[in-house]
């Protein structure tokens, strides 16, 4: 009986893996920044979504640690989130989204927000997608001042991602996500070329703005990121 019920484990394993609600991509690229750091630095970046049923959890997380030659100090910047998704139609949803991150980069030092919102998928494929978010929340910042000042204040959030479907080996990617509140206004815009190499393997190169409205003196309101990435995808196309 037991070696049945082995057998007939082993048998439905493919069917369980093809069937895992995971999937996501895990990614190490060279990267160059300008702006309050000129570096050069290596950076990790991990995706992972969950989808059951209507529910789908997005995690992100990422971290760059890069040393400055001409000033001999080391640069830190460290993300995370987690958005938690319900669709009620098969375009529309809502969400929660906390998100956490450490810059050493920039004018900010650390920023949390809490937001909810609502979000709709304009474009569905099989070429073009594009998703449109608008919700609303609170945020915490710290500032990299020598007082460390501290900032609570509500905030609006907008955001949206397109992907061009270029080829079948390739995408193009864009997304722009702006918080606005009463002491600060930051905007993030990410645009990515993603190129298939072999099998789950993508090369991608990806370019990243941010800006901070409000920063202490001294301190530049804009960084960029500069990545070249290699990245391997899991579980169900995305």
């Amino acid at each position: 009986m037991n070696r049945s019920i082995a057998l007939l484990a082993l048998s439905l394993a493919p069917l369980a893996v093809q069937a895992a609600p995971w999937s996501g991509e895990v990614g190490l690229g060279y990267l160059g920044t300008s702006g309050n750091s000129d570096t050069t630095s290596l950076n990790g970046k991990l995706l992972l979504d969950y989808v059951s049923g209507p529910w789908k959890n997005s995690f992100t997380a990422s971290a760059i640690n890069a040393s400055s030659d001409d000033e001999g100090s080391t640069a830190e910047r460290y993300t995370v989130g987690d958005k938690l998704d319900w669709g009620f139609s098969e375009r529309d949803y809502v969400f929660g989204a906390v998100e956490w991150e450490k810059d050493l980069f920039g004018g900010v030092r650390r920023r949390t927000s809490e937001t909810v919102g609502y979000g709709r998928h304009i474009l569905t494929g099989p070429v073009h997608l594009l998703d449109a978010e608008i919700g609303a929340g609170a945020r915490q910042l710290e500032n990299n001042d020598l007082a460390r000042t501290r900032e609570d204040d509500a905030i609006g959030r907008a955001f949206g991602k397109y992907q061009w479907k270029l080829s079948e080996t390739s995408r193009f990617i864009q997304s722009l996500k702006i918080e606005s509140g009463g002491d600060n206004t930051f905007t993030e815009s990410v645009t990515e070329l993603k190129l298939s190499v072999v099998g789950n393997l993508a090369a991608g190169l990806n370019y990243t703005v941010r800006n901070n409205s409000e920063v202490p003196a001294g301190t530049e309101k804009t960084d960029t990121f500069t990545a070249v990435n290699l990245s391997y995808a899991f579980g169900k196309e995305k």
